[in-house]
């Protein structure tokens, strides 16, 4: 085989890429959820349950996220 077969054999390769298993891709879903449930807990009309029903998490999710946001200081338009 020569190089220019070789080349163009690598051409003609699919290349695929999983992105649901990439770690930055599910860190940037993680990031998003968080803010999604910091969000409904700043609101106070959910319960805890009612929020993790609401975006499809854990409700350990939302109990550590509001754990969190009760040991911060007042919420304010730049910290949230």
């Amino acid at each position: 085989m020569t190089l220019a077969h070789l080349t163009t054999k690598l051409r003609k390769m699919p290349i695929t890429y999983d992105l649901e298993t990439d770690i930055r891709f599910l860190q940037g879903i993680e990031k998003k959820e968080i803010e999604d449930v910091k969000g409904l807990i700043l609101q106070n009309i959910l319960t805890d349950e009612q929020i993790a029903e609401a975006i499809k998490a854990p409700v350990e999710i939302v109990r550590r996220v509001r754990k969190d946001i009760e040991g911060e200081e007042p919420s304010t338009p730049s910290n949230l």
